[in-house]
């Protein structure tokens, strides 16, 4: 049974809206020169990113108790529950913290480790993706779809965090690079976004990053048409990938994944 089956589907939907518009209210105040400290991973965090999980975690403990969260900033609360919310508050905090507005917070919920419910939220341009397993996804209630490409050649890719690379895949990405029509590089999950639009054909990570980054991008992209799996063509789940690629259709997704095996014969 998918979780458009569930009997439940509509009240998670609905809080999930009521999570994303928590987040964005948050992210709406103005942030110019909040502080912010740097993590083990050269990564930046600033109070926004830990208020924004903070209040998301009162509100599903309030809501559903017996649910599991995990989130970017803290613990992870009952990760073996059956539901488990994840989040990840700020998407892009470099670019947040630098006033570039295509940060976003990223909201899943997963069922038995696999991510069910998505949004994509964008406060800025108040922009919001949607996916529910087993039905259409949605950008602003409109319904979308992913642009049907089946070919590197002539595609466009989204490629974050081209700086952290992992060494295994990074001759890949390189020629995947070349091979492209064209790159923009630093979207992130707003990249994810525009490729389940039909405006980008492939997107991908590879390197340091955590489930809470893509959780929320699977029944998104699924449900506009295309394929999200990791680097290595296995399902995205509550665990932690090592990559993340996504692509219009199962044809160029499959073209895409032999770049990461260095098969492109």
């Amino acid at each position: 049974m998918t979780i458009s089956e569930h009997p439940q589907v509509d009240e998670y939907v609905t809080f999930i809206h009521e999570l994303a518009d928590a987040a964005r209210t948050l992210l709406s105040e103005r942030h110019e020169g909040s502080r912010f400290e740097t993590k083990a991973d050269a990564s930046p965090v600033t109070e926004f990113d830990r208020g924004v999980e903070t209040v998301l975690r009162e509100l599903v403990a309030e809501r559903f108790p017996e649910h599991g969260f995990i989130g970017e900033e803290f613990a992870p609360d009952r990760a073996d529950a059956e539901f488990v919310w994840i989040a990840d508050p700020i998407d892009g905090t470099k670019q947040f913290v630098s006033g570039i507005p295509v940060f976003t917070t990223l909201i899943a919920l997963c069922r038995n480790g696999r991510p069910v419910v998505g949004v994509i939220d964008a406060s800025v341009s108040q922009d919001r993706w949607l996916g529910v397993e087993g039905r259409q996804s949605t950008l602003n209630g409109n319904p979308i779809s992913t642009s049907g490409r089946v070919a590197v050649p002539g595609a466009t890719m989204s490629w974050s965090q081209p700086d952290r690379v992992r060494a295994e895949h990074a001759a890949g990405v390189g020629e995947l690079g070349d091979a492209v029509a064209w790159q923009v590089f630093g979207a992130g999950s707003y990249g994810f976004g525009r490729l389940a639009a039909g405006a980008i054909d492939i997107a991908g990570y590879s390197g340091s990053f955590g489930a809470y980054d893509v959780c929320a991008l699977v029944p998104i992209i699924e449900g506009a048409g295309g394929v999200i799996t990791d680097g290595y063509g296995e399902p995205i789940t509550i665990e932690d990938p090592a990559a993340c690629v996504a692509a219009a259709t199962p044809e160029l997704h499959r073209e895409v994944l032999r770049y990461f095996a260095g098969d492109r014969g």
